[in-house]
């Protein structure tokens, strides 16, 4: 079952709204803000059952059970984005304003171990591995 959370900001920023219009990325341009769409696909049945909380720059924007998406929107600049899954590379993103980036938040079982590899993708990808993901911004 796909679902999706709507993060308002990332950090501490003021909040700015969210735009499902085909004008999204120029009213985010013009708001200077930049999107993030994080999700969950592909996944052994061991990591399924898992939910896991996701960050920018150590601050909790949302939370990802197997097939979900998060979707923030915060200033451009520099952000890391890591999980509270420990043992996660932390994914470090140069948002510019107007754009939109795509996150894959990999659960994998290793020897008895859940690790957990956020890497950027192309949107195409992106809708490839999750394909609900089309039309959501």
């Amino acid at each position: 079952m796909f679902t999706k959370s709507i993060a308002a900001a990332f950090a501490l920023a003021a909040s700015f709204g969210f735009t499902q219009t085909a004008a999204a990325a120029d009213e985010a341009a013009q708001a200077g803000t930049a999107t993030v769409i994080v999700y969950r696909a592909d996944e052994a049945v061991g990591t399924r059952s898992m939910r896991i909380a996701v960050s920018a720059n150590d601050n909790k924007f949302g939370k990802l059970s197997s097939d979900d998406v998060v979707v923030a929107a915060g200033p451009a600049g520099q952000y890391t984005l890591g999980t509270s899954m420990s043992g996660t590379r932390p994914l470090t993103l140069n948002l510019t304003a107007g754009n939109t980036y795509y996150v894959h938040a990999k659960l994998e079982m290793r020897g008895g171990r859940i690790e957990v590899t956020l890497e950027q993708v192309p949107e195409q990808v992106a809708l490839g591995q999750q394909p609900e993901l089309e039309g959501i911004i």
